[in-house]
């Protein structure tokens, strides 16, 4: 007998960010698992075979916001609680549609990376006494203890010790990285091509470009140290292009973007199936946050060949490995001296006597250890060891 998944995300279709990445790559691929009849349940979008959209209400919409301070503030006053907010708003609805399905349906699993989703279904869980298992992909990272669930899959080998240190029992968690759809091989643009494709996107051709994939705030991405430290750069300086889902942090980071930087900077907010393009035509990947549950971009900017620079800690060494360029970026003037340093290096020499490039290098790094191919067995195995 197949073993019954739900796959759960309520911002997809809603938001773009890389939970909504990995939950869209993650049930294309174990879809194709024989021995798994997993069904995706997604906060908007079109329906499809095996893919449901429930109602909810989107954090980005007028009543979500509104819901979302009217909650804020009662959790404020009663409880000290400062996590409610039009996600927790869009969470708690989207997760009160999914329960008929879970009635009807009787899953084996539930799988998700939204806390308040873990939290609403672990109290249904016990209070209707049901069997099904919570599987937590603890992307944030939240606190070692989790959501109320089953099982933690933790990303990095930090995150999982942190939760050993904390007495959290090494049965309840599995050290599982993201999966990404990566191809076995590399095809880097030659200069032309990158030149043509370049001009597609109406960005320009004369001089490097600088990439830098997030929420375009300064809390978490730090994107107003990016443009800082490209500012601090001398003429000509490269060209900095910020892509992702605009806060209420993005207004102040634009502002001080365009006074530093004027006509060598944008901010751009594409669908995520455009995203690749622009990984294609950059020079060198930024990641200037210095906490991250994985680091998600890494791994995608590395996939086509790029040069990631990014914060020196736990987590990057992880992911990047070897083949990244670490410094503290809590100072003044680091990343500033990585830019010059990978741009004045091209990425076509070759770094080994079999004639590597650092591209190829790059790219080999992350499939052989995140690559769908490499882990869809292991997440198969982790859904057994849960049942």
């Amino acid at each position: 007998m197949k073993t019954k998944i739900f796959l759960v995300c309520s911002g997809l279709g809603n938001v773009q960010r890389g939970y909504e990445s990995f939950a869209r790559e993650c049930f294309d691929e174990l879809s194709k698992e024989s021995s798994i009849d997993i069904t995706l349940f997604k906060g908007g979008g079109s329906a499809a075979k095996k893919e449901i959209s429930l109602w909810n209400i989107p954090r980005k919409s007028w009543i979500g916001i509104q819901l979302g301070k009217l909650v804020l503030a009662i959790g404020d006053r009663l409880r000290g609680r400062r996590n409610y907010d039009a996600y927790y708003v869009e969470q708690a609805s989207f997760t009160l549609s999914l329960l008929p399905h879970i009635q009807r349906h009787k899953p084996d699993i539930i799988y998700f990376s939204d806390d308040s989703v873990g939290n609403f279904l672990g109290v249904w869980q016990r209070l209707t006494k049901q069997s099904y298992k919570l599987i937590f992909c603890d992307g944030g990272p939240m606190s070692p203890a989790a959501p109320r669930c089953d099982h933690v899959q933790r990303l990095a080998p930090a995150h999982f010790q942190l939760a050993l240190d904390h007495g959290v029992p090494a049965k309840t968690q599995t050290l599982l990285p993201l999966g990404f759809n990566i191809s076995p091989d590399l095809h880097l643009l030659t200069t032309p091509e990158k030149t043509t494709l370049r001009q597609q996107l109406n960005l320009p051709t004369d001089r490097p470009l600088v990439l830098s994939v997030g929420t375009i705030d300064r809390s978490h991405k730090r994107m107003d140290y990016v443009i800082q430290e490209v500012a601090s750069l001398p003429e000509p300086r490269p060209y900095l292009l910020l892509m992702g889902q605009q806060s209420s942090e993005s207004a102040d980071i634009i502002q001080l973007g365009n006074r530093l930087l004027g006509d060598g900077f944008e901010v751009r907010t594409v669908a995520l199936s455009e995203i690749d393009n622009y990984y294609k035509v950059a020079d060198c990947f930024v990641l200037a946050s210095v906490s991250e549950g994985f680091g998600r971009v890494l791994v995608e900017s590395m996939a086509y060949g790029l040069p990631c620079l990014a914060h020196d800690y736990a987590v990057t060494q992880f992911v990047v490995g070897q083949e990244g360029y670490l410094a503290d970026f809590r100072q003044s003037g680091m990343l500033a001296q990585q830019i010059t340093q990978v741009l004045a290096q091209p990425d076509s020499e070759q770094c080994d006597p079999l004639r590597v490039t650092r591209s190829d290098r790059r790219h080999q790094s992350v499939y052989d250890r995140f690559s769908w191919n490499t882990l869809r067995p292991k997440y198969v195995e982790m859904f057994n060891k849960v049942l």
